[in-house]
């Protein structure tokens, strides 16, 4: 029997095939007779069943985060065709009749997090696809739970500064005109990017377009028991499905990996700032919890997934923790040697300019001339990679965010044990995984 008195429990879950909802999955597959659940229904884009099929088999069963389930877990989830930007999700007419009659919690985790997409195709993921996904959950007959994810940073915060403190409560972000309004006017091609995020404050598409799902789904999901988990910038795992647990380069974890890897010599960042990184398994316990205690039909509820500001890492000890790190744990490339850490301006741009632009500019037409091309296009792919990290990350980089927790993490995150947690997990799962790549 489950906490919530039943043992039949299904669950929808999207986004299966990310960091999160992988870790999601084995949450809930971990704590399935503790919930309840009998079964696990986790929407794959796919073009068909057996596509779905084979597309779960081998993005998510074969992940080293379930190796500690028994064989054969995976009959316990069953893989369903679908896409967030097609209409309807693009289910099948009898799949989703079975979905409305069988499901009783939709989790949704899937999303586009990519900081540089263009704002229609963001909209169409992030605000859309939400909406779609409640609008199937509308169809449930034995709801009991909606969870969207969506992110801390929807609070937008005008030229944060590192010697600064910002502020988010726990609670809708406002915006200067009407969701719809303003979500209509993305999709139709009438906003324009960025005079949009202008005068909205936020510092990329993904921000913007999650900050108007939430409002939408506020609006129409008022009659449901809705939860917007708010997780600030996701990376290894503390304890769940193992320590230092990762498998995507995004976000933090990506910059850990350049900077251990001697592919990141300078940073745009104050050192007076804190990163607000929280722990993937912290992130999925709250999921889970919120879906299993869902507020009152017509109650929204938002909760942060945060380290906090006590919890956060400052952008020094970042530099001092993962050039000892990788100093002790070398991996194959340049040695680790971060030569410069400072906020963005003409002396970071001369010393970008130094070490990154004119030496792959310089190797790669070297290397083109010797008709190397592969390798040359290589450096110019990691020298893409560097500036859109020092890009995308200034405005993260660049201040300290208190988010304001109603349920904070158990026990709390010590900024340099979960620093070094970090980069051991990203040496393990990332680094040394792209190097057999390379070998092979």
């Amino acid at each position: 029997m489950s906490r919530n008195g039943a043992s039949q429990h299904a669950v929808l879950l999207t986004g299966a095939t990310g960091f999160v909802g992988k870790v999601v999955l084995e949450e809930l597959l971990r704590r399935r007779a503790e919930l309840g659940v009998a079964r696990v229904f986790a929407l794959v884009r796919a073009s068909g069943p057996e596509h779905a099929d084979a597309r779960f088999r081998a993005d998510v069963a074969s992940s080293p985060c379930f190796a500690a389930h028994p064989p054969g877990f995976e009959k316990q989830v069953e893989a369903v065709a679908g896409d967030l930007a097609r209409p309807g999700l693009g289910l099948a007419p009898g799949v989703r009749e079975r979905v409305g009659a069988e499901i009783t919690h939709v989790i949704h985790c899937a999303a586009s997090v990519a900081f540089d997409l263009q704002l229609v195709e963001a909209a169409a993921v992030n605000t859309s696809g939400a909406l779609a996904v409640l609008a199937l959950a509308r169809e449930c007959r034995r709801l009991a739970s909606f969870v969207s994810v969506s992110t801390a940073y929807v609070t937008p915060h005008p030229r944060p500064r590192g010697g600064e403190v910002w502020s988010a409560r726990e609670e809708l972000a406002p915006l200067p005109r009407d969701a719809a309004a303003l979500h209509a006017d993305v999709l139709a091609g009438r906003a324009r990017e960025a005079a949009l995020l202008a005068e909205t404050g936020h510092p990329n598409t993904y921000t913007l377009t999650k900050c108007v799902a939430e409002h939408l789904l506020a609006r129409e999901g008022a009659r449901l028991p809705v939860t917007l988990v708010r997780p600030s910038i996701v990376s290894a795992s503390r304890s769940r499905p193992r320590p230092g647990w990762v498998d995507s380069a995004a976000a933090f974890a990506g910059f850990v990996a350049l900077l251990g890897s001697g592919r990141l010599r300078v940073v745009a960042g104050d050192p007076r700032a804190r990163l607000d990184v929280v722990p993937c398994d912290a992130v999925a316990e709250r999921v889970v919890d919120a879906a299993f205690a869902p507020p009152a039909r017509g109650e929204l509820r938002i909760r942060h997934a945060v380290a906090g500001l006590a919890g956060a890492l400052p952008i020094a000890l970042c530099r001092e923790r993962i050039t000892d790190h990788f100093a002790r744990h070398p991996v194959a490339g340049p040695r680790v040697g971060i030569r410069w850490v400072g906020p963005r301006g003409p002396l970071f741009h001369g010393l970008h300019a130094l070490h990154h632009e004119l030496p792959a500019l310089g190797a790669s037409l070297w290397l083109a001339l010797r008709r190397r091309p592969e390798r040359a296009k290589a450096l110019l792919r990691l020298l893409a990679r560097q500036r859109a990290t020092n890009r995308d990350f200034t405005y993260f980089t660049h201040a300290s965010f208190d988010f304001q927790a109603s349920l904070p993490l158990t026990p709390p995150v010590d900024p340099a044990s979960y620093l070094e947690q970090v980069c051991d997990g990203v040496r393990r799962n990332l680094l040394q995984r792209e190097r057999r790549r390379g070998a092979a």
